[in-house]
């Protein structure tokens, strides 16, 4: 239940009976005869729990559990930092590739020298779309996409919404993360909701087809502008990885949204104050939740009133202060 925290089934067992089983003799002996287990299973146990900070030692009398209130939310955000440095990491490895592709590109005298380097550009949105629909028509095993919410010419979340009815039709295992933005809409009625699954915020449109072809936009915030096919094997890799660690947090589309933590803040909401702490503007902020401009800046200006922060800045920083985020 608890391995994507990093315990396995031993030490989720050895903590669930420690938070649940009040006993103060609870020494290494009295926990392996409870729980069925060998004395070194246990000690293992215990040393993962207090590597995770979820038991506290006690000299040489019995470990004692963090308040789980306190030490499982810890775990929680320790883990949704990592996910934000993992889109943090990718953007930035984005851009780095965009960049040197085209300038070498340049150098060539032609974008086609793209595919010196595993890759090829296609610009123009009819060029774009006839793109998405050729890798859907190729499709053969699996079918993986970022497509965040948004309007029709800002996201590609209704062509692969058409385009995912496609290639199951055929078969093919798809699987597609959104934004939580999507919630509540009829989009996805048709289609079995075990492939979707959405997150607060995605910071692109990408799209990878057998795991040997990927698509990425050159422009973010203009995705039908142009795009770069890749298949050089180092990057699918990690392109891959990040996917599944985007789809391993996300919610399921038919499952139940995280309930209000701190501060009464929801995730879109807790998105909102993660973003403005890293300095992207209100378009930006848009961008990554599938929001309009209007909704993104009804949140922020609650948010700043509910902070009684003077500026968007300002709100990110007290939020971090007060451990919102």
């Amino acid at each position: 239940m608890l391995e994507r925290l990093g315990l396995d089934d031993t030490a989720g067992a050895v903590y669930e009976h420690l938070i649940t089983d009040h006993d103060p003799d609870q020494d290494t002996d009295h926990l392996a005869r409870r729980l069925e287990l060998t004395e070194d299973d246990v000690r293992t146990a215990l040393k993962r729990l207090e590597e995770l900070n979820l038991v506290q030692p006690t000299g040489d009398g019995p470990a004692r559990p963090v308040d789980p209130r306190l030490g499982l939310k810890a775990l929680l955000f320790r883990q949704m930092s990592g996910i934000e440095a993992q889109l943090l990491a990718f953007e930035q490895d984005r851009a780095a590739v965009l960049t040197l592709v085209d300038k070498y590109a340049r150098h060539a005298g032609h974008r086609g020298a793209a595919e010196g380097v595993g890759g090829e550009y296609v610009t123009g949105r009819e060029a774009v779309a006839g793109r998405l629909s050729e890798l859907a028509d190729a499709a053969g095993t699996e079918w993986l996409a970022f497509a965040p919410g948004g309007a029709p010419s800002v996201s590609w979340l209704e062509s692969v919404q058409s385009l995912v009815r496609q290639v199951r039709g055929r078969g093919v295992a798809a699987r597609t993360v959104s934004t939580d933005s999507i919630r509540g809409g009829t989009q996805w009625a048709d289609l079995p909701r075990t492939g979707v699954r959405t997150v607060p915020s995605l910071p692109v449109p990408m799209l990878i087809v057998d795991r040997s072809t990927a698509l990425l936009p050159t422009e973010p915030a203009a995705p039908w502008r142009g795009v770069l096919q890749l298949s050089a094997p180092g990057v699918l890799e990690a392109l891959i990885a990040l996917f599944e660690g985007v789809w391993a947090s996300a919610v399921p589309l038919g499952g139940v949204e995280a309930r209000p933590a701190e501060g009464g803040l929801n995730p879109r909401e807790r998105e909102v104050l993660r973003l403005l702490a890293r300095g992207l503007n209100d378009d930006a902020v848009r961008r990554r939740l599938g929001l309009s401009l209007r909704t993104v800046r009804r949140i922020v200006a609650d948010l700043c009133t509910r902070l009684g922060a003077a500026s968007r800045f300002e709100a990110g920083y007290l939020a971090a202060k007060r451990g919102w985020i």
